[in-house]
């Protein structure tokens, strides 16, 4: 799927992006900086997330609105706008999200995407549904 966001940057603030531990891994492979695990997580009911500073991500630049880590960005943002609600069991779009109306054109299209988004919830996050 192609950048359909145009660099909007909404879902990068306020961010509670959990991460799965091939997310972690993933980003301190390929981190320039000697990052470490608590440099960029926090721990929240024993699950851990992206951290956010002044209000966005860590890793979002707010000068340009763009991801210092894209190619390499956790599965969670890979998959937003869809996110993924424990209590009902389903995929929604984010309300928050300006340009959702771009993203999956198709129910088929959205079926497999939510399928792939539950699969991800259940076996890396380690989230029964």
């Amino acid at each position: 799927m192609k950048n359909k966001c145009k660099d909007c940057g909404k879902c990068c603030l306020e961010t509670e992006m959990m991460l799965s531990k091939d997310d972690i891994h993933l980003i301190l492979r390929h981190s320039t900086n000697n990052l470490k695990r608590e440099d960029f997580t926090i721990k929240i009911q024993g699950y851990f997330q992206l951290k956010n500073i002044n209000g966005h991500c860590i890793f979002f630049d707010y000068s340009n609105k763009t991801c210092r880590i894209y190619p390499f960005r956790p599965q969670g943002c890979r998959f937003y706008p869809l996110i993924y609600y424990k209590d009902t069991q389903s995929c929604l779009f984010d309300e928050d999200c300006p340009r959702k109306n771009l993203f999956y054109k198709s129910n088929h299209e959205f079926e497999k995407i939510c399928k792939r988004l539950k699969k991800y919830v259940r076996e890396k996050l380690k989230i029964n549904s």
